[in-house]
């Protein structure tokens, strides 16, 4: 039988350059995971270099040797004989990230190997159903392309909520088919709520509301039992989880930050209800990520997308926001990659048979040619005309006069119904919108 894939030499390179240069552990730490070596003494030593580093402790070989003899583990490494090669098995410290791309690849193709064996031996078994078998295998091939791991993968709830509880706690310590109800009334009233298999685009300038509109989607699909997926490539999972707290609680969302003396800022009295929410999300069904570098191409939104739908039945996809999703391809323009995005969301909310919410930034022209803003028009889609092609429906978060929080939620574009203009308004220290009156409908700013 033939070896499993494996690179040894870049294996030994990359744990010469982090004994060289530490702080290439922090570099390659998104990268690669010990279990992506292929020797097992490989394995130690970068558990060892990587816990010396999280610990703020210098790192060389002598240091290393003391460390490992510490715990037990010097032999099992080779020795030192094994410990002296790491100083000439480098060519070059630059080429860290290099060598921890080629073990963290052959890591994925041992990987694949390991769950085609296994699909083999349960397919051929009668007993198995086929369909079943391989939404099994699809789920997991999809975990081997979304590279999920302790880093990179997915949050629930409860542990965002956890983390942001953490660093209040102790900031010191920390380490930062059919429809769906929104929860926004004058959508579900109107519209009935969002289409499965669905595509919309929720659009607005910058800071005008538009991740506080799709956080609070999310928040009321998870308080009806909907299972969702957040990514964000904006915020961190903690902070989400600060603004669905803030809005479940009713407490000030800016009191979820530490203040400058490091202390935490939420009442003593509010403490009790929080940790009790916090314990509540241990129920919820929403996942949220915030994926950086490889994770955050639209490839790889598919992937987990696709595998959170296999493992957790999701419902929805929210994804914030379309113009940080990074290129595939470094060649493609920037309307390229919008227009590629946008077209595979549609696609995957076809897919999957899940409701995909998009936020997308407006341009900005209308503002430098006029005194006062006009409302968005589905011309004003920053990037790409093909937004308000793909898009089942689209919502602009417009404020008319930005010294009051009183906004409009334009509907210029809805699949099969009419478009429609209501009235909101920001309450801003829960993020939430709260609705008012409903216009007539109108067809001035659909095109």
């Amino acid at each position: 039988m033939n070896e499993l894939p494996n690179d040894i030499e870049a294996e030994m390179g990359l744990l010469g350059a982090m004994v060289l240069s530490p702080a290439v552990i922090d570099e390659i730490a998104p990268v690669v995971r010990a279990q992506d070596f292929y020797v097992e003494a490989h394995q130690i030593l970068f558990n060892a270099m990587s816990l010396l580093r999280a610990d703020q402790r210098p790192i060389d070989i002598t240091l290393l040797v003391s460390h490992l003899r510490e715990v037990g583990e010097f032999e099992r490494v080779g020795g030192a004989a094994h410990l002296a090669k790491l100083r000439n098995a480098v060519g070059s410290v630059t080429n860290a990230r290099a060598y921890a791309q080629i073990v963290a690849d052959r890591a994925k193709s041992r990987r694949i190997i390991e769950i085609a064996n296994a699909a083999i031996d349960e397919a051929m078994s009668p007993q198995n159903d086929p369909m079943t078998l391989a939404g099994t295998v699809r789920a997991k091939i999809d975990q081997v392309a979304a590279d999920a791991s302790e880093g990179g993968g997915c949050m629930t709830l409860h542990e965002a909520a956890r983390l942001r509880l953490e660093l209040l706690d102790h900031p010191e310590r920390s380490s930062l088919g059919p429809l769906l109800p929104s929860g926004i009334d004058c959508i579900d009233d109107t519209y009935g709520g969002f289409r499965s298999g669905g595509s919309y685009v929720i659009a607005a300038r910058p800071g005008k509301g538009k991740s506080a509109l799709m956080k609070q989607i999310a928040n009321a699909l998870d308080l009806r039992g909907r299972a969702t997926l957040l990514i964000s490539l904006e915020m961190e999972e903690h902070e989400i989880a600060a603004r669905i707290l803030s809005e479940r609680l009713g407490i000030d969302g800016k009191l979820f930050e530490v203040d400058e003396r490091g202390v935490c800022q939420i009442p003593n009295e509010r403490m009790p209800d929080l940790r009790s929410a916090v314990d509540d999300c241990k129920h919820s069904l929403m996942r949220i990520q915030a994926p950086k570098g490889r994770h955050a191409t639209m490839e790889g939104i598919a992937a987990i997308a696709r595998l959170m739908k296999a493992k957790h039945d999701i419902k929805a996809l929210a994804i914030d926001y379309l113009q940080l999703i990074h290129k595939g391809d470094r060649r493609q323009s920037d309307y390229e990659t919008v227009t590629e995005c946008s077209k595979a969301c549609k696609q995957l909310a076809r897919e999957l048979g899940i409701v995909v919410l998009l936020l997308s930034q407006l341009n900005r022209d209308n503002e430098k040619q006029q005194k006062t803003a006009r409302r968005p028009r589905l011309s004003d889609l920053r990037d790409s005309g093909s937004i308000e092609q793909d898009a089942d429906g689209v919502l602009f978060l417009h404020q008319p006069d930005e010294t009051v929080d009183d906004y409009e939620l334009v509907v210029p574009k809805w699949r099969n119904d009419s478009t429609g203009l209501f009235d909101l308004r920001l309450v801003g220290e829960f993020t939430k919108f709260e609705p008012g009156n409903y216009h007539q409908e109108f067809t001035e700013f659909s095109t």
